[in-house]
């Protein structure tokens, strides 16, 4: 049986499977328009960050782009705790409805040329309102996953929250691909590249419809919810196992960020055609569809043993492979270096989601997760590309990318060392 048939035959009322479609395709198309501005940063930044010097108008860009991660935290305190007290299906409702007003501002904000210093700052608005409502998504996602769960199978339902970025990537790989093969170079720059944002609008009719029919877990339902703020729990409470969590996250959001810079570090970096640059996503996005299988075997086999031969495995194949291709540029080569990247990645991800929401009790896990994952984004990843701009800006070699990585790799496989497995328990 595959495992979303094994999903949603687990209960007669179908209703676990209707969680975990809400918290799969909604986290999905919601992280499609956090992912699609990275995929456009270069027209994104020459449309409202316009400068003399490229490198600096792409580091404008991508600053922007990671200020947006600066919202995460206030946006994981009020949207989590929003979800620890009105329940998962509202906040997650809520979320998808801010994501989309934040989508609709990039797809039609006019540009420098026509509204002057307003564009970047309207932009900026428009970042933090969807930062805001990222910091949120992610805890009222893997909560409603997990609360579904039986013990023994809760490694597979939260492996679905990291297939659902890998849709986003896919969806957002083949949208790009589509508009740079239809488009002429000039177009994207000019106006083509808004078309990506005006494909993410459809979060807010698909989303807000699917989510809406969704029902809180028994699990949920039957907790003593907290009497006070979960954002004071969690920093009373809980503030080792954010700690813990942030490191833990840290590969997890490295990584992906690396994976959706890959088109304009190919342009960039490797002068690949911008319609090659776009298979990269196309290649990532499928090979995080195996999420399930890694989750299957994390419940077998432990997680901990799973996110070890991840993390390692990064360790190990960065250097080579991004040697590998900046020494010889090819299409091909530039899929083989994602293929690979991708493999460990999908190792160490998918079940990094069972990791944090065993960190925190029912009572206040959206804020724990959802606090845990946006302070990691947004010190370690949201600021990535930027930070790797800056790196092969000024050392002049583009295997610094191969560096930061393994890095990553390195501190949160450490983290992982140390974390006490809890594979199979009852969630308290």
């Amino acid at each position: 049986m595959s495992a979303i048939a094994e999903i949603t035959t687990a209960n007669p009322r179908q209703s676990v499977g209707r969680a975990v479609v809400a918290a799969t395709v909604g986290n999905m198309l919601e992280w499609y328009d956090f992912t699609i501005y990275a995929a456009f940063a270069v027209p994104i930044s020459k449309t409202f960050f316009p400068a003399d010097n490229e490198v600096v108008s792409l580091m404008l860009g991508l600053v922007t782009f990671g200020l947006g991660f600066v919202a995460r935290p206030f946006g994981a305190a009020f949207l989590g705790g929003y979800a620890d007290r009105r329940g998962r299906r509202d906040a997650l409702s809520l979320t998808i409805m801010l994501m989309a007003l934040g989508t609709g501002i990039i797809a039609l904000c006019p540009g420098y040329n026509s509204i002057g210093i307003a564009a970047p700052i309207v932009i900026l608005l428009a970042r933090l309102i969807q930062g805001f409502s990222a910091g949120g998504e992610i805890g009222g996602a893997v909560s409603t996953l997990v609360e579904y769960a039986p013990p023994e199978r809760r490694g597979l339902y939260a492996s679905f929250q990291q297939l659902s970025q890998g849709g986003s990537t896919l969806l957002s790989g083949l949208v790009a691909t589509t508009i740079a093969l239809l488009l002429p170079a000039d177009a994207i720059l000019d106006w083509g590249w808004r078309l990506a944002f005006v494909v993410g609008l459809l979060i807010a009719p698909v989303g807000l419809y699917i989510r809406r029919e969704l029902e809180d877990a028994p699990l949920f339902k039957a907790s003593q919810h907290a009497k006070e703020l979960p954002i004071l729990v969690v920093l009373r409470d809980h503030w080792r196992a954010v700690l813990t969590g942030m490191l833990v996250v840290m590969l997890w959001t490295v990584a992906q960020y690396i994976t959706n810079y890959f088109p304009t570090f190919a342009v960039r970096e490797l002068k690949v055609s911008l319609s090659q640059s776009y298979l990269g996503p196309l290649v990532v996005g499928t090979v995080l569809l195996f999420c399930p299988v890694v989750g299957i075997l994390a419940d077998r086999f432990q997680r901990k043993r799973v996110m070890i031969v991840g993390a390692l495995g990064l360790v190990v194949v960065a250097y080579p492979a991004f040697s590998y291709l900046i020494a010889a540029p090819s299409t091909q080569h530039l899929i083989a270096t994602q293929i690979a990247v991708a493999v460990c990645m999908l190792i160490y991800t998918a079940p990094a989601s069972a990791v944090l929401a065993e960190l925190f009790p029912t009572a206040v896990r959206a804020t724990g997760i959802s606090l845990t994952y946006s302070l990691g984004v947004a010190i370690f990843g949201g600021f990535t590309p930027a930070i790797i701009t800056a790196l092969i800006g000024s050392t002049g070699q583009p295997i610094s990318v191969a560096f930061y990585l393994m890095g990553a790799a390195t501190i949160s496989l450490i983290t992982v060392l140390m974390l006490k497995d809890h594979t199979g328990e009852v969630l308290s």
